[in-house]
């Protein structure tokens, strides 16, 4: 019994991905920010997590901070249009993506975009990650 705990315990957190962004700020200490995680498919994930953290390295470069991995800031945040006008919400996008309209890295992007607030969803729209922007 204690076995097979342990390993759906690890299993289950194989499964998750995880990131958060490292800064400088101005009188130059070390601070960490945007922890985010998903955990639904690992291939996936990393492009929610890539979204988030590109995304809130320009907020922190907006607010003078030097970010630490620069590469952050060249990833293009850009997200495809949804179709006939709809708005992106979690459900839509997971029926896009299921009936493969998606590629792994749009229905990331598009989940971080949802989670990160930039376009809201239905009042009725779940998510299967975090993202929390908290630059101090």
């Amino acid at each position: 019994m204690r076995i097979t705990f342990l390993l759906t315990l690890v299993f289950l957190s194989a499964c998750t991905t995880r990131g958060k962004l490292d800064y400088i700020t101005k009188e130059g200490k070390l601070k960490t920010a945007c922890q985010t995680e998903y955990s639904g498919a690992p291939a996936v994930d990393k492009y929610a997590v890539e979204y988030v953290l590109s995304y809130c390295a320009r907020k922190a470069v907006d607010k003078g901070y030097d970010v630490v991995d620069k590469s952050l800031l060249s990833v293009d945040l850009s997200i495809p249009l949804p179709p006939n006008g709809n708005a992106w919400t979690f459900e839509y996008a997971t029926e896009q993506y299921s009936s493969g309209k998606l590629t792994d890295k749009e229905y990331g992007y598009i989940i971080a975009y949802i989670d990160l607030g930039i376009e809201t969803p239905t009042k009725n729209t779940t998510s299967t990650g975090r993202a929390e922007e908290r630059l101090y």
